[in-house]
Order: structure tokens, then sequence, then C-alpha cells
């Protein structure tokens, strides 16, 4: 492994942080939630007083990059654990923006060797003191990773994901929603045929896409209330009435569609005829869309369903758009499963070092585990 060496410091220069961190994202395989575009708007919104974890060549050419915030997170009255977070603040109104794929940004090739670095650095006798390090939103492709650092890794969380490849499907010539539909299990497939024919008894079915900022945050106005009547009447409060959660994203909205970051944000809007029946906040990166938040609205008629075919238009566009993947992300949703393949599980984990506090921890735990609880 080629041997880097890493730097702790605080960040005192947003604009030539920036710089350094465009320059490499265009050296970096790295996912939408490690764009400029997505971390500058957490930097500005949230993170006050990051640290930043930077990683060199011998020859001094930056290799990777990464923010850490630290928080004290107590666990049943009696555990106190010091953290430090990978792109996350800790505070859990903060953290509800959830982040995935998260990672170091490391240069092509260097993923690994970045990541050892910056654990050395972090494990040095002049570093932070810290019990775990969390990195919220990575994905169990990481776990063999991670336990090559002699920390003890715990999965705070966990949950599945799911794709549709579009480029596989381009390949077996597939090009349209038909097509597309063609790919699912029967019951699926007849739901979407059945339902798009009622649609187009109210006129023809037709995908929006927002072209500007002013119609994204008109699109995001209408999402709103129907992502929120899902929400309610299970008796809890939707994303969209959530002060912090929507800070961050109007910000990316302005960020994204002012001409400072290559867009990355993507609103569609679903109506058959003049009827709107659904919203989907997506990003748009390097060859994927990421599905991030739905609005559906209300049928009486059961037979009717808006998040499936409004999903199925969506997929359709994007597959005419030469996109490569289609990625629904974290959440154990059954429609997740019936309109793509399993992707990676999606994990919070947490490093841990042998202190105090984890000691204590791990022993309760294991106690907890003998006991069947």
């Amino acid at each position: 492994m080629k041997p880097l060496t890493a730097k702790i410091r605080p960040v005192n220069d947003l604009l030539l942080l920036e710089a350094s961190w465009r320059e490499l994202e265009t050296k970096a395989d790295r996912p939408f939630f490690l764009s400029w575009t997505w971390i500058g708007t957490w930097l500005k919104t949230f993170a006050g007083h990051p640290m930043l974890v930077e990683v060199f060549e011998s020859g001094g050419d930056l290799v990777g990059l990464g923010l850490l915030c630290e928080s004290v997170e107590v666990r049943k009255k009696i555990v106190r654990a010091k953290q430090i977070r990978l792109h996350e603040t800790g505070n859990p109104q903060e953290d509800v923006i959830t982040i995935e794929y998260n990672t170091l940004l490391a240069a092509r090739g260097l993923e690994q060797a970045v990541w050892h670095a910056a654990i050395n650095r972090l494990q040095s006798k002049d570093a932070p003191y810290w019990d775990e390090l969390v990195i919220g939103g990575a994905t169990d492709q990481d776990a063999a990773l991670f336990e090559q650092f002699g920390l003890h890794v715990h999965r705070r969380a966990e949950t599945t994901s799911a794709y549709v490849d579009l480029s596989a499907l381009r390949a077996r010539g597939v090009t349209d929603v038909e097509g597309y539909l063609g790919t699912l299990g029967k019951n699926t497939r007849s739901q979407i045929r059945r339902s798009m024919k009622l649609y187009r008894l109210r006129g023809k079915l037709t995908l929006d896409v927002a072209g500007s900022l002013t119609e994204a945050r008109g699109f995001l106005s209408e999402l709103a209330p129907h992502h929120e009547a899902k929400w309610n009447a299970a008796g809890k409060a939707g994303a969209t009435q959530k002060t912090d959660y929507m800070r961050f994203h109007t910000e990316m909205m302005n960020f994204a569609y002012g001409g400072q970051a290559d867009n990355g944000v993507e609103f569609l809007r679903a109506r058959a005829g003049e009827h709107a029946f659904g919203w989907l906040y997506n990003f748009t990166d390097r060859g994927k869309v990421l599905f991030y938040l739905s609005g559906f609205a209300f049928e009486d008629d059961n037979k009717l369903k808006p998040g499936l075919v409004t999903h199925a238009l969506a997929i359709e566009h994007h597959l005419k758009t030469g996109m490569d993947v289609y990625d629904f992300m974290g959440g154990e949703n059954r429609y997740k499963s019936n309109l793509g393949q399993k992707g990676p599980g999606i994990v919070a984990y947490a490093l841990q070092r042998k202190t105090l506090p984890m000691m204590i921890e791990g022993a309760a735990r294991r106690v907890l585990t003998r006991l069947g609880k």
C-alpha cells in the first residue's frame, strides 16, 4: 500500500477549501454526497467549526480530504462517548438531511491508502481525543476496510437499498416505460399498467422537469403537502416540516441552480392532463440518478398507484437521457425492491477505540447478548 501522510487542522478559509475540494473531485470516483454541491452547502448551513483531514503523497500532492465534527453522545445515561463524525455534526435535527455513500474524498485508486493514513493520524498522540469515529451512511462494502484498523467496528444502524441498472436495460434494447415494465414482477407490472390506464382517462401522461430555480421552488411547494399528508397520517412529521432540513435544501437549491455548481439537483412532476399526482426530488451526478424525496397525491381509488407510476415515468425519462443508474438509495420499502434490484446495505458505523467508556459499553453489550436481550 502506498505510504501517505495526513494532517488535521481547522477549516480557516472556505474559498481555499472549495478550490482544493473541487480539484480533488476531478481525480476521484466520488458519490454525489461528496460533491461540493452537497459538502459546500453542509459547511455553510450546519458545520460551524469542523476539522479538516488532508492526506498527501510524498511529493506533496493532495490525495484525500474529509471533514470531521466533534460531538458527545450519552447512551443509557451512563456511557458518555466523545465522537468525531465524518460529514455529520452529531445534532440529530441537522443530520436529518441523511448523507449516504459516506466516505473520505480520495484520489482514484488510493481510497484504502487514504483511509489508512487518516486513521493513523487520528490515533496519533497530538490528535484530538475521541472514543469513536462515526461514519453514518456508509455501505456494507466498507466493512472489510474498517476492520483493518485494529478498532472495534460497531454497526449502529443498517438498512437495505435498491437500484435500476439503466445501462443494462438499454443494452437489452429497453428504451421506454413499457419495456421497463416488462422486466418487473407480474404483480408490480400489472398494478402499474392498470394505474397508467386509469390516469390516461384524465389526459396524457407527462413528466415535467423543473428547468429553473423558480420552477424547482414551485415543484417543492407542491410536493410538500402531499409528503406531509403521508407522514401525518402515521402520526409523524415529514421532512418538509423540519426547519433544518428545509434550510439545507433551500440553500442547496439556490447553490445548484445559481450557476455556482454543476446543477446536480432535479425536480420532476408527473401529471395526467392537468392533474398532477407525483413529485420527485432527485440528485443527478456522473451518470447516476439518486431518488431523495417524494410527494404523491392521495387517490380514493386504490387501483391508482401514483408513486409507482411516477417512478416508472422517471425511469423512462432517464433511460432516454442516457443515465446509467436510477438509485432508490437506503430504506426498507417494498416498492423499492419491486421496482429495482438489491443494492448495497447502508450502514452507520462506529469505529471504537479501547477507551474506558467504550470498554464499559462493550462489556454491557456482551452481557445483554448472553441474556438474550
